[in-house]
């Protein structure tokens, strides 16, 4: 009864999702990315990363932003690093949104919390939004978005003899945001964050499924 109520759910949210977002054409307004927000690259490591318990850099792991939405970090998804030649813009601030620019899903994340001095490597971008017209979970959202992801599959440079996308910099820049009322950008963003919610609770209904499966077949082996 909870999946089906979860699954329900989940089908109203992303019905109302698509529907706002498909309706962009009403906005008369739209901005290019760059003119919005300030956007970094990762740090680039100029050789082989030097870890160490006594690193002056707190070096961010891909996979604590593997999914989207709103991300809480905190140093178990660190690793010290030694970087001297780190710059300022590259250490990351909260309400910062994290681009992976490479990999087999280009996705994006808002930092609400983060530990200090961290950065990422130059495979992901970091976004700062600089015009108070537009809030950082939207944007994300947006970036998150079937067109958004059109627009990369189209414009972005494919890595020789694989099926990685490489975002760059200059096509983040030039992506189209629509211009919609801050009540708007907090619904479309209230409803990402609840989507993936309701995708965490199905992985752990799934999981508690499967040890009571197992449970069950021990349980029934065990009487003869």
């Amino acid at each position: 009864e909870i999946a089906q109520c979860l699954v329900g759910s989940e089908m109203c949210i992303r019905d109302r999702y698509h529907y706002l977002l498909q309706n962009k054409h009403r906005c008369k307004m739209e901005h290019a990315l760059n003119s919005i927000s300030y956007i970094i690259t990762g740090h680039v490591f100029r050789s082989k990363i030097e870890y160490s318990p006594h690193g002056d850099v707190n070096l961010l792991n891909m996979d604590a932003i593997s999914t989207t939405g709103l991300v809480h970090l905190c140093k178990d998804d660190c690793k010290k690093v030694v970087a001297k030649d780190m710059k300022n813009d590259e250490i990351i601030k909260p309400n910062d949104i994290l681009f992976k620019a490479k990999g087999l899903t280009n996705n994006a994340v808002v930092v609400s919390s983060i530990p200090e001095n961290a950065t990422v490597t130059s495979s992901c971008h970091i976004i700062r939004i600089n015009d108070n017209r537009y809030l950082p979970e939207y944007i994300c959202t947006w970036l998150n978005s079937i067109a958004a992801k059109k627009y990369f599959s189209m414009n972005s440079g494919q890595i020789t003899g694989t099926t990685i996308a490489n975002v760059s910099k200059a096509t983040l820049e030039a992506l189209k945001v629509p211009l919609i009322p801050l009540k708007q950008q907090k619904l479309i963003a209230g409803i990402e964050e609840c989507t993936k919610q309701i995708k965490e609770l199905h992985l752990i209904i799934a999981e508690k499924r499967f040890i009571l499966s197992q449970a069950i077949i021990k349980q029934e082996l065990q009487k003869y």
